[in-house]
């Protein structure tokens, strides 16, 4: 029946393109939508590049039945929408436009009620990508490039879907073909706003970058010092623009290298002929040695490997076209396979930040995980890449915790690669493993949100899965996994601060305070004897890196969840107008370091506080009334001071923090509290100064 829903339609093709038009082009809608590339352009013109070919699309997905058709329609019906826009304003885009389209068909199938009918349920499910929510938490993907990029959003958001994520990709588009110049200022501005997770940085295919265009056009007549140094001119422009764009935010960079794509019409058409010349080959090979090293210079980076990609599928295959040329001519797309295969280097790439994102802890089992075998039974064969993986993930501020049913005496620790001394916690036990992950998050103080389990045994997994669904699983025996994991190596989670390489030692000393004060002593005493010792003071030069880590890693204790990155800090320190306040914290099992920030708005008698950050390692103590405190007497010439609370799905222990402190609540947000009413400090604290021993006189 499709192919007779096809015939019919097709009978009619100018009249449902004429009916698109009038609503796709409806002059209030794209006012209403704010649609850009409308305006300015003669709109029979686009109906010729835009519309015909969209329906051309549709119905050879209805004759065919060909998936990369139907990806390549759903994209073009985003051209002329509300593409940057937030999810809920294209989702409302969509159903007006489709609402209308659809019914523009049916008036032509009423004679024929059966023909309606199935029309109707293929459209629905046709379109129901463009109709169905995101998720409550998509990754965030922001892409920067030609139309490559445009390939790519055609195939990835079906295939996250396939894995189970939702992906709200975005795209700024740049390209010396068209004249659409690279400004880290707009990328910038578009950060501030949507506020990626991941942004990816195409520079080079399809010869976005002009620099790089006019390398390749010349690079049969260049001497290999001359390419190495047009090459070094390329990377000074590129490292400029990532340092610029990496003080602006902490997203994770997505970075291509080059594969040589587009071809040229003679190699890409004729067999026999190599897709790339000699001299080509070595500008690619020498602009990917530069990329390599670009990646491995700047935090958060992860190379998307182009050259690879067309290697694997090769650059013939990768050239040709998706759409059947009786489709795509005189259209505006142009959408090549390519941007398909790299989708898949995409898909795993976010597939790994979604299972890590929240990661703290890393759950590992030892047997067939950390070695093959049982080592209770037998000599084993140590997997040495996996524990030197979970070595420099510790390292990097990872807490590992073993999680293995075992005696303990059958674990022989000198055989490993890793120690007792990189576990935070050792639960080898033959207790359920549930039950040792509670037991490891209650120690640790610990979201269950924030645990990964590594394990072989997928009656394990699903055992943990059914009893704590929010611990993230992932199969040690699936490649996957250690490829997330050293990925996890340039994700955000893993700053590389002081405190990141000391995470391990604090966390055992939280256990052992979780026991102490467990002990059922008189709380006041039970204080009283842990040895309390606080320091608080402006925020240092030495202080931004662990500083921005709060306010990125923090969910819990976090009054407002703004995400400050280290150039928003740096730039309220020198401005008059905040005040931004550090707490560190010590006691007789060791020195928590920085575990508080305090960031006060100065508005005349007003002080307001903008966020409140505290590490679970400080909850407990009464910690937070010592930043509320401090805070207060720091500040001069103040009536009133304003607390701020916006609540999320996460930060339920920072709810009362204002109320419990004596401040009267004035409405959703906002709490106040007169000057003179400054809540007492604990007084089971000492006070050092910061960068001295003296105790002070609070």
């Amino acid at each position: 029946m499709r192919r007779t829903l096809a015939a019919r339609l097709e009978r009619h093709q100018d009249l449902i393109v004429n009916q698109w038009f009038l609503t796709q082009f409806d002059d209030a809608r794209v006012e209403r939508f704010q649609i850009a590339g409308v305006h300015g352009h003669d709109k029979d013109r686009l109906r010729d590049l835009a519309l015909k070919p969209l329906l051309k699309l549709f119905l050879g997905y209805m004759r065919s039945a060909n998936e990369s058709l139907r990806a390549v329609y759903l994209d073009e019906r985003l051209r002329y929408a509300p593409h940057q826009a937030d999810p809920a304003v294209r989702l409302a885009y969509c159903s007006e436009v489709l609402t209308a389209d659809k019914q523009a068909i049916a008036d032509l199938l009423e004679d024929d009620p059966a023909l309606a009918k199935f029309f109707g349920s293929v459209w629905d499910d046709i379109h129901q990508p463009l109709l169905a929510p995101l998720g409550a938490n998509p990754v965030k993907l922001l892409a920067v490039g030609d139309c490559l990029m445009n390939e790519v959003r055609v195939f990835l958001p079906s295939q996250c879907r396939a894995s189970g994520v939702d992906v709200d990709m975005r795209h700024l588009y740049f390209s010396a073909q068209q004249g659409v110049g690279l400004s880290v200022d707009q990328v910038t501005r578009f950060v501030d706003v949507f506020l990626p997770d991941l942004i990816a940085l195409s520079f080079f295919s399809y010869e976005a970058l002009p620099s790089y265009s006019a390398l390749l056009r010349q690079a049969d007549g260049l001497s290999n010092v001359e390419i190495r140094e047009h090459v070094s001119a390329i990377a000074t422009q590129i490292r400029k623009f990532l340092f610029d764009l990496r003080m602006k935010t902490d997203a994770p960079f997505l970075i291509h290298n080059a594969s040589g794509l587009p071809l040229t019409r003679i190699r890409k058409y004729i067999p026999g002929v190599r897709a790339l010349s000699e001299k080509r080959a070595r500008v690619l090979q020498a602009i990917d040695m530069m990329i390599d090293h670009v990646v491995r210079d700047i935090p958060n980076c992860l190379l998307i490997d182009e050259w690879h990609v067309a290697e694997k599928y090769t650059h013939k295959k990768s050239a040709e076209s998706v759409v059947p040329r009786a489709i795509y001519k005189n259209s505006l797309f142009h959408t090549g396979r390519f941007g398909g295969f790299v989708a898949h280097e995409y898909e795993d790439v976010i597939r790994s930040f979604h299972a890590l994102l929240r990661a703290k802890v890393i759950l590992v089992d030892f047997d067939n995980t950390l070695w093959k075998g049982v080592m209770a039974d037998e000599a084993v064969t140590h997997d040495l890449r996996a524990q030197n993986l979970l070595r420099l993930l510790k390292e990097d501020g990872m807490l590992l915790v073993a999680l293995s049913k075992n005696s303990p005496a059958n674990i022989r620790w000198t055989e490993m690669a890793l120690g007792p001394t990189d576990f935070v916690l050792t639960k080898i036990n033959w207790n359920p493993k549930a039950q040792s992950i509670i037991e490891a998050a209650k120690e640790l103080n610990l979201g269950l949100d924030a645990f990964v389990l590594i394990d072989d045994n997928p009656v394990e997994r699903e055992l943990v899965r059914s009893q704590l669904p929010m611990v993230q699983l992932l199969d040690s025996l699936d490649p996957f996994t250690w490829r997330s994991l050293r990925r996890l190596l340039r994700f955000p989670n893993t700053q590389k601060t002081g405190e990141a390489h000391r995470r391990t030692e604090m966390y055992r000393e939280q256990a052992d305070r979780t026991h102490a004060l467990h002990s059922g002593t008189d709380f006041d005493a039970l204080m009283g004897s842990l040895g309390l010792v606080a320091q608080f003071g402006p925020m240092t030069d030495k202080d931004l890196n662990r500083v921005e880590e709060l306010f990125q890693r923090t969910n819990q204790f976090n009054t407002t969840t703004i995400r400050y990155s280290k150039a928003q800090l740096q730039a309220m320190r020198r401005d008059g107008r905040y005040g931004i306040y550090v707490g560190e914290l010590a006691d007789k099992f060791g020195d928590l370091g920085i575990v508080g920030v305090v960031v006060i708005e100065r508005r005349e008698a007003d002080r307001v506080f903008e966020s409140v950050v505290m590490s679970c390692r400080a909850m407990g103590f009464q910690f937070e009334r010592v930043l509320l405190r401090l805070a207060m007497d720091v500040e001069e010439g103040v009536e009133r001071f304003i607390g701020r609370f916006i609540p999320t799905d996460r930060n339920a222990p920072a709810s009362t923090l204002f109320l419990d402190h004596g401040f009267l609540k004035n409405n959703e947000t906002d709490w106040h509290l007169a000057a003179d009413l400054r809540p007492p400090l604990p007084p089971w604290f000492a006070f050092n100064e910061r960068g001295g021993a003296g105790k002070s006189g609070h």
